[in-house]
């Protein structure tokens, strides 16, 4: 059975291969939690990002005119990660 962080992780990687190559900010992937039913606070999800981001999953970017304001992209680990993941899951 999956955990919460589990689902967290698994929910934002989708929604980053769905954008891909375009990144999201986080006011983007919040939203797309509270639309799955999983409503957490900025530090939070700030925190399952960061998560991601150590194992190599997904990049970081900073906008040019507000710098403290993150965006994410799903990387190519974590691209082969979720082929892997349905492959698995699919049999295929």
């Amino acid at each position: 059975m999956n955990t919460t962080h589990e689902l967290i992780r698994q929910n934002l990687l989708s929604q980053l291969e769905a954008a891909y190559p375009i990144a999201l900010p986080i006011p983007t992937l919040k939203q797309g939690l509270l639309l799955a039913g999983l409503n957490l606070l900025n530090h939070q999800l700030e925190k399952e990002l960061e998560y991601l981001h150590d194992k190599g999953f997904l990049t970081q970017t900073f906008s040019e005119l507000c710098p403290h304001n993150k965006r994410y992209k799903l990387s190519t680990k974590g691209i082969d990660f979720l082929e892997d993941e349905n492959r698995h899951n699919t049999g295929f």
